[in-house]
């Protein structure tokens, strides 16, 4: 589990932990300055994170809550 853990997200570097935490701290700060918060996202906010993958079923239902807003 800990091997699987580390090849996918790397050690747990001080670093990255900031990055997190910074771009946490500013998506929560933007969603009270923007007219539309879910548009706002911590990844935005972290250069080095991978984007997760999103499944056809979770990308379907995006399309279909967009198209009924």
């Amino acid at each position: 589990m800990w091997r699987a853990f580390r090849k996918k997200r790397g050690s747990l570097f001080f670093g990255r932990r900031i990055e997190q935490g910074f771009g946490n701290w500013m998506a929560h700060y933007t969603m009270f300055k923007v007219k539309d918060p879910e548009s706002v996202s911590a990844l935005a906010y972290m250069p080095h994170e991978d984007v997760p993958e999103k499944s056809f079923e979770e990308e379907r239902m995006k399309a279909i809550r967009k198209k009924s807003a």
